[in-house]
């Protein structure tokens, strides 16, 4: 009895550090790179522009710049998200937590071409927006956090601080329209992104 016994604590000894090991890396996985941990503060993550393209919106001319310029594309807005993001979301329907989505978002020029009279073609950055999927509610406190994700905006300037303060007033309501055009039967925080504008998240 006395053997079975010391097995059974040299057991539990034996996977107390795997278990400790597995929840440290779980929040290690959570984005390292581009949330601060303490605070909640996010930043543009390095070498965003490698990662796989969700897609991109073209914003075409508009007022004045229609008028005097003619038509053509006004910004480009790329989109950014790490390999395994995509690899989950074909799998499950889903962002999972600690998915980095960036958009970058580029001043355009058009100009005739022999493809066509009006081409148009990205130029230099003018901004970021960067969004982090949080199935944990990690920061309560954080204006820039809420409804399932981490919400910023940078200058093309500085791409460590963030520009806006709150994410209520600055960045939901231009996410209003993507819960009014999402699938139903999709997770609720999901409502928010634009998925419908990437084919590459849907199943192959």
């Amino acid at each position: 009895m006395k053997k079975v016994w010391m097995f059974g604590v040299l057991a539990v000894l034996a996977t107390t550090p795997v278990l400790n090991s597995s929840a440290a890396d779980e929040e290690k996985s959570f984005v390292p790179a581009v949330v601060e941990a303490s605070t909640g503060a996010i930043r543009v993550p390095e070498g965003y522009r490698l990662w796989p393209t969700l897609g991109t919106w073209a914003h075409a001319k508009t007022d004045k710049a229609l008028e005097t310029e003619g038509a053509g594309v006004h910004e480009y807005h790329v989109v950014h998200t790490q390999p395994e993001t995509i690899a989950y979301y074909q799998k499950t329907g889903q962002f999972p937590d600690g998915a980095v989505l960036v958009k970058e978002l580029l001043h355009a020029k058009t100009m005739a071409m022999t493809t066509g009279p009006a081409v148009g073609h990205a130029t230099t950055t003018k901004g970021w927006f960067v969004l982090v999927r949080d199935m944990k509610g990690r920061y309560k406190e954080s204006k820039l956090w809420g409804k399932g994700w981490g919400w910023s905006f940078f200058n093309a300037d500085d791409s460590e601080h963030a520009a806006s303060k709150n994410f209520q007033v600055e960045c939901v309501p231009c996410h209003i329209p993507a819960r009014q055009l999402a699938p139903a039967n999709i997770v609720d925080e999901d409502k928010w992104i634009y998925a419908f504008g990437y084919p590459v998240l849907q199943k192959k």
